[in-house]
C-alpha cells in the first residue's frame, strides 16, 4: 500500500514537471523511477529492514543471556564485534560507489532497449538488428561488467569480516578452557557457550550483508528524493478565471538548453479567430504552441490569455481550456471509447458518438471488430495514421475547449483522410481561439491572421493577400510551393 501510494505520488509529480525535464533524460531513466527504484524501496521496507534488525537482536539477546551464566566469556564473545565496524564502513562505501555505476549502466541499457524496440522498423530496414546494433550490445556489456564489479567489489571485505568474527569463537574456546581448568566454569556451560557462539556471529555476518544491500537500495531512495526536489511549474491562484481567450506574447524569449529558439517575440492572437503560424522548419512555430500550453516557462517576457499571465492560473485550469491536436498522435492501449473519453471523463455514449461523427470517424469505428470497444493497441498501432488523427480530433471536439492548438494535423496524410480531417477541424474550431501550424499554405489561405515566424521572431503578419502584396518571406514560401506543384517523377 505504501509503495502503491508512493508510485502514484511520483507519477503525479512527473505530470507536473515541465517538458524540459523529459528532454534532458533518457526514457529508461524516467521508467526507473517508477519501476526499479520503487521496487528497491518496497524490498527495503518489507524485507531488508525487518531482517536486518532481526539479525542484530538475536545476538544481543544471546549475549545478555550468556552474561548471566559467565560474564567473562560473554565479554570475550562481544570483544570482536566493535572490530567489525570499520569493515562495515568500507563495504558500504564500496557498494555505494559500485552501485552508482551499476545503476547508471542499468538505466543506459533500459534506454537503449526502448530505443531498439521503438526503432525496430528502421533497424530492420537498414539491417541493424541483432549484434549489428552496437549501441544496444555495448550497453548490455557495460551493465554486465558493472554488475560483476558490484558483486565482487565487496567480497574481500566480507571475507575479512568473517575471519574477524570467527576469531571471537577462538577467544571463547581459549578463555573457556582456562576457566574450565580453573574450576570457575562447568563443562555444560562451556559446551553451551561453544554452541551459542556460532549462533551469535552468523547473524551478525548476515546483518552486514543486509546492510550492504540496504546501501545499494538507498541509491534508489536518493534518486526518488532528488526527483521530488526537481522544480515544478509554479501554480497560480485557484480564484483566477478566464474573462476572454485572446493570447498575447510580450517580449518572449526561450531557449532549449543553450540554443536560442524564441527571441524577444511580440505577438497578439485574437480571440475566436483563426491564426496560422507559418515559416521554415526550426523557426520556432511548434515551440510557441507548447509555450501557450505552458509545457515550459519562458525565460524572459510573458504570455497572457484573457489579459492575465498564464502563470496566474492553476496549470490544470489552464490546460482544461486548451485542446491540442498533434501531428504525431499517441493513443493509449485501451478501447476506442476510452481514448475519445479522455476529452471528457464523464461523457455519455451519446456524447462520444456525437464527437466521433463530427470528427468523421464514427463509420470506421463501427466497422471495427468490437466497434467502440475495440482495443487500439500500443500507441494505436492497429489503426492507420488518418484514423488515429480523427480519433484525436474527436477527443478534442468532446473536450470543447475555447482554445485550440493544431500542429500540422493534416501533414503526411493521403487526400481522402485529409478531406475528412479538414471537415472535422471545421467543426472543432467554430467560435474558438485557434492557432494552427501549417506548412501547406493553401490550407490556411482563409485564416483571419497569418504570422510568419523566422529565427524565433515575427517576420511578417497579416492576411494572405496582404502578405503576398508585401513581397517578403511569405511570398517566397508561397511561390516555392506553387512551383513544387508542377514537379513530376
Amino acid at each position: 500500500m505504501l509503495c502503491a501510494e508512493g508510485r502514484r505520488d511520483i507519477t503525479e509529480h512527473l505530470r507536473r514537471l515541465p517538458v524540459g525535464f523529459y528532454n534532458s533524460r533518457d526514457p529508461g531513466d524516467i521508467g526507473a523511477y517508477i519501476v526499479s527504484d520503487y521496487a528497491n524501496i518496497e524490498s527495503v521496507v518489507t524485507h531488508l529492514i525487518p531482517q536486518f534488525f532481526g539479525a542484530l537482536i538475536m545476538p544481543l539477546v544471546a549475549l545478555i543471556g550468556l552474561a548471566f551464566c559467565n560474564w567473562q566469556l560473554a565479554l570475550a564473545a562481544a570483544l570482536v564485534i566493535p572490530v567489525l565496524f570499520p569493515f562495515v564502513k568500507l563495504a558500504t562505501f564500496i557498494i555505494r560507489s559500485a552501485g552508482k555505476k551499476q545503476q547508471t549502466a542499468k538505466v543506459a541499457a533500459a534506454s537503449r532497449m526502448i530505443e531498439y524496440i521503438q526503432g525496430i522498423k528502421l533497424i530492420k530496414a537498414f539491417n541493424l538488428e541483432g549484434t549489428k546494433f552496437e549501441r544496444l550490445e555495448t550497453s548490455f556489456h557495460n551493465l554486465m561488467r558493472s554488475s560483476i564489479r558490484l558483486e565482487a567489489a565487496s567480497g574481500p571485505t566480507i571475507i575479512l569480516a568473517s575471519i574477524v568474527l570467527n576469531a571471537g569463537l577462538v577467544l571463547i574456546i581459549l578463555l573457556g578452557m582456562v576457566l574450565f581448568f580453573e574450576g570457575t566454569l562447568s563443562l555444560p556451560f562451556y559446551i553451551m557457550f561453544l554452541i551459542l557462539g556460532t549462533r551469535i556471529y552468523e547473524p551478525l555476518l548476515q546483518a552486514m550483508l543486509f546492510l550492504g544491500e540496504l546501501s545499494y537500495m538507498e541509491l534508489g531512495v536518493e534518486r526518488i528524493e532528488n526527483l521530488r526536489k526537481s522544480p515544478l511549474l509554479t501554480e497560480g491562484s485557484k480564484d483566477e478565471t478566464f474573462d476572454s481567450f485572446g493570447i498575447e506574447f510580450r517580449d518572449v524569449s526561450f531557449k532549449y538548453n543553450d540554443v536560442q529558439v524564441i527571441n524577444r517575440l511580440n505577438l497578439h492572437i485574437p480571440a475566436q479567430k483563426l491564426t496560422a503560424l507559418v515559416g521554415t522548419s526550426g523557426s520556432g512555430k511548434t515551440t510557441l504552441t507548447r509555450l501557450i500550453a505552458r509545457f515550459w516557462d519562458v525565460e524572459q517576457g510573458d504570455i497572457l490569455i484573457g489579459g492575465k499571465s498564464i502563470k496566474a492560473y492553476v496549470t490544470d485550469n489552464l490546460l482544461s481550456n486548451i485542446s491540442m491536436v498533434f501531428q504525431d498522435v499517441y493513443l493509449f492501449n485501451d478501447t476506442v471509447r476510452n481514448n475519445i473519453r479522455i476529452g471528457k471523463e464523464d461523457a455519455t455514449q451519446e456524447e462520444i458518438e456525437a464527437a466521433a461523427r463530427a470528427a468523421q470517424c464514427h463509420d470506421f469505428i463501427k466497422a471495427l471488430p468490437d466497434g467502440y470497444d475495440t482495443m487500439v493497441g500500443e500507441v494505436g498501432n492497429t489503426l492507420s495514421g488518418g484514423e488515429k488523427q480523427r480519433i484525436s480530433i474527436a477527443c478534442a471536439i468532446l473536450k470543447n475547449a475555447p482554445v485550440i492548438l493544431l500542429d500540422e494535423a493534416t501533414a503526411a496524410l493521403d487526400p481522402e483522410n485529409e478531406f475528412f480531417i479538414q471537415k472535422a477541424i471545421s467543426d472543432l474550431v467554430r467560435n474558438k481561439t485557434v492557432v494552427v501550424i501549417a506548412h501547406r499554405l493553401n490550407a490556411i489561405r482563409q485564416a483571419d491572421k497569418i504570422v510568419v515566424i523566422d529565427k524565433g521572431a515575427v517576420a511578417e503578419e497579416g492576411t494572405h493577400e496582404q502578405l503576398l502584396a508585401n513581397g517578403g518571406l511569405y511570398k517566397s514560401l508561397w511561390d516555392e510551393q506553387q512551383r513544387v506543384k508542377g514537379w513530376k517523377f
